[in-house]
């Protein structure tokens, strides 16, 4: 009986222990609602739609790699410090668009804080401009991207100068910055070829 009662203290004490964990831990927020681009900014043209409580970015334009110039874009109202974002995102064959990373309002966003690339390269060798990438920094540590039109899952922690990405199920990006560590998300739509999807936006604050 004696010790029945005290494995019953212990297991007690260690379900305490594990609700007030939970409890400290800072809830996800949603970015995208699923029903309109509330919070958001469009920038420079492009297409953005919702179907279906999915985002669509389509006819995008104004692209170049010339770190002065900004195409279209869709931005977060707010900036971010530290966080955890996570999200699916889906595109076609062909298609070319990406995930930014802390960036400036002025120039090009993928060279003032970072752009995690997004193109349909599935089963090719990672580069610092394929899928995956913090674009011309650092190249993925594998090549994670799932076929066209496949939703992808991608989650991103800042911490001060880290970044870090896994991508589906796997790290692929281990990096110290030497960018802004304040900015805003945002999400390209890159050219009039690519159609580009993304669901399930949310960001928890660090």
């Amino acid at each position: 009986m004696k010790k029945f009662s005290l494995a019953m203290v212990l297991l007690i004490s260690l379900g305490a222990g594990c609700c007030c964990t939970s409890g400290n831990q800072r809830p996800a927020k949603t970015l995208f609602n699923g029903r309109d681009l509330a919070g958001w900014v469009v920038l420079y043209g492009g297409e953005w739609t919702v179907e279906n409580g999915v985002l669509v970015g389509r006819n995008g334009k104004d692209w170049s790699t010339n770190p002065e110039k900004s195409g279209a874009c869709l931005r977060t109202e707010k900036e971010y410090v530290d966080f955890i974002l996570e999200l699916d995102y889906a595109i076609n064959a062909g298609g070319n668009s990406g995930i930014f990373i802390r960036s400036a309002l002025e120039k090009n966003p993928a060279f003032t804080g970072h752009e995690m690339q997004i193109i349909a390269d599935y089963g090719r060798r990672p580069t610092k401009v394929s899928a995956g990438s913090l674009y011309d920094v650092m190249a993925a540590s594998k090549n994670m991207s799932k076929p066209a039109g496949e939703w992808n899952h991608v989650r991103i922690v800042t911490q001060g100068r880290r970044i870090q990405i896994n991508w589906n199920g796997e790290q692929t990006i281990d990096y110290e910055t030497d960018r802004l560590t304040k900015g805003y998300i945002g999400l390209q739509n890159h050219d009039a070829k690519s159609v580009v999807k993304f669901r399930n936006i949310r960001i928890t604050g660090l």
